[in-house]
């Protein structure tokens, strides 16, 4: 059925609604569906637009699609999951029918099989039925603002300040070179090296944002300007993401299995380069950001902290210890504070991260008590027995020594 697309509830010329039928597709079938060859029920969408399943056309769920796609077009259009977590984003959701151009009811034909990242409204899923999507077309300009405020005048650079210095958070154009693939890593693509950049960065307390790596980006910025680092297009091209500092990197594998790295961090018209060799992508990774993290310049190889956990005689010479919950890079940060900051303590890292918790890797061995007794002295973080939890970890049989996040 075809239905004109504007903002106001849809009528036909005698009041009544113009949906003629209807029908009930259970949510609990979708998920089973949607491994059948059926092709999925997907509009032509933008970056600005979603389908949101709803149940009918109450002006209650109405509201409640509008602030479900809201989120998910935020997301999608900042590649930060932090954003939902600024005041001014979550005031905007709660006004989220200021923030639509038009909208739409499409009624599926039966059997249609709906995209598994399709939002659902609470009524969808509290009676596991949808008889419609709703269509709904955001203002791209209303978005961008709300995701990207109107710049402050940006101070001028002073005579003896180092911009790299104390680097909480950065914008990250990652190009990853393996064979004949090549890859920009962003909200579209890449969601493992970004999650893994974004751990390892969560470690030195660093918070990375990524591109939203739609076509915007793409004109903005070429494949060619990260590898060339050239430096005037990367910092025209992060200004849409209104960012402290631009890092930027290039990181291939060469024919021999090696990986090299040529990464650049721009900052108020200032930049710094460093190339880096390594044997995995992983540890390439650790490196650069590594490197980010330092005040200036940088060295051949990442800091202590980083060192990778595949080093030879790391699994001999390193302790394991549980630390749960964990959830924001601030909790990471602090922990890591913590373990680096011990008498005793000459290496730490984050090993391995659950959904349970994290394993960080102590080294040398025995100063993991040193670790645990001091733990007992803070009113945030406490010795604890390991949960069950731990049992899910792939080194669960090296874990000697557990703590509880308390805050």
């Amino acid at each position: 059925m075809s239905v004109e697309m504007r903002k106001s509830k849809l009528f036909g010329s005698n009041g009544q609604c113009v949906v003629r039928w209807r029908f009930f597709f259970t949510v609990a079938a979708l998920a089973a569906a949607l491994s059948l060859t059926a092709g999925p029920a997907q509009a032509q969408l933008d970056a600005y637009s979603i389908q949101v399943a709803v149940l009918d056309r109450s002006d209650e769920e109405q509201q409640d699609a509008y602030q479900l796609g809201m989120r998910s077009v935020l997301l999608r259009n900042s590649g930060d999951k932090t954003l939902l977590n600024r005041d001014e984003v979550r005031a905007g959701l709660r006004q989220a029918d200021s923030y639509v151009e038009a909208f739409r009811y499409d009624t599926p034909e039966p059997g249609t099989v709906i995209s598994r990242d399709t939002p659902l409204t609470d009524r969808v899923r509290s009676t596991g039925k949808a008889t419609q999507l709703m269509l709904i077309q955001f203002n791209r300009e209303l978005i961008d603002g709300l995701i990207r405020p109107a710049k402050r005048p940006e101070p001028e650079p002073q005579e003896g300040v180092d911009p790299f210095n104390r680097v909480s958070a950065a914008l990250m154009w990652l190009m990853v070179e393996d064979g004949d693939q090549q890859m920009l890593i962003s909200a579209a693509r890449g969601q493992n090296v970004m999650e893994r950049a974004r751990e390892i960065a969560g470690g030195a307390g660093i918070i990375l944002n990524f591109p939203a790596g739609d076509t915007k980006d793409e004109q903005a910025l070429r494949a060619e300007d990260i590898k060339t680092a050239a430096a005037d297009r990367v910092a025209a091209a992060a200004g849409r993401y209104a960012q402290p500092l631009t890092l930027a990197a290039h990181v291939s594998r060469t024919l021999t299995g090696n990986w090299e790295g040529v990464w650049m961090k721009v900052a108020a018209g200032q930049q710094q380069n460093q190339a880096f060799s390594s044997t995995s992508l992983d540890t390439a990774l650790q490196q650069g950001i590594a490197w980010l993290g330092q005040n200036a310049g940088g060295t051949s190889s990442a800091p202590s902290t980083f060192r990778s956990s595949s080093s030879a005689n790391a699994s001999s010479a390193e302790g394991l210890v549980w630390v749960s919950p964990l959830r924001t890079t601030q909790s990471y940060a602090q922990v890591m504070r913590f373990l680096t900051g011990l008498d005793g303590v000459d290496v730490a890292y984050p090993k391995e991260v659950l959904s349970g918790g994290v394993v960080f890797a102590i080294m040398p061995r025995g100063a993991v008590p040193i670790v645990a007794n001091a733990a007992n002295s803070q009113d945030w973080i406490r010795q604890s027995t390991t949960p069950s939890s731990a049992s899910e970890s792939r080194f669960a049989d090296g874990i000697t020594a557990a703590l509880e996040y308390l805050r």
